[in-house]
């Protein structure tokens, strides 16, 4: 059986280019959750420091999250934000609700 991975990762826009970035997340939203392996993937921003964004992404596998990184979608997200000044700090965590689980 294999273990769903999960991601998070911090995006941070420069604030002229904060509306390209949430425009570029939109779309990617939309094609992301249409992913059959894709259990979640929320993009949210943060109410008190403009321009910082966190995704948190959940998928069945990690074949499955491979094959979402090679999607077409996820190519256009990162040729979009390629072209904006961005800082990005992805993690693959994993829940202590399942850690904790397995105790």
């Amino acid at each position: 059986m294999s273990q769903t991975v999960h991601i998070t990762a911090v995006i941070t826009v420069a604030a002229d280019h904060v509306a390209a970035a949430e425009y570029a997340f939109a779309a990617c939203i939309v094609s992301s959750r249409k992913e059959e392996a894709c259990r979640q993937y929320v993009i949210s921003r943060d109410t008190e420091k403009a321009g910082r964004f966190v995704a948190t992404e959940v998928w069945t596998s990690e074949a499955a999250f491979a094959a979402h990184l090679a999607s077409p979608h996820f190519k256009a997200l990162g040729e979009a934000l390629g072209k904006l000044r961005v800082e990005i700090d992805i993690m693959k965590v994993q829940p202590l609700d399942e850690a904790a689980d397995a105790v």
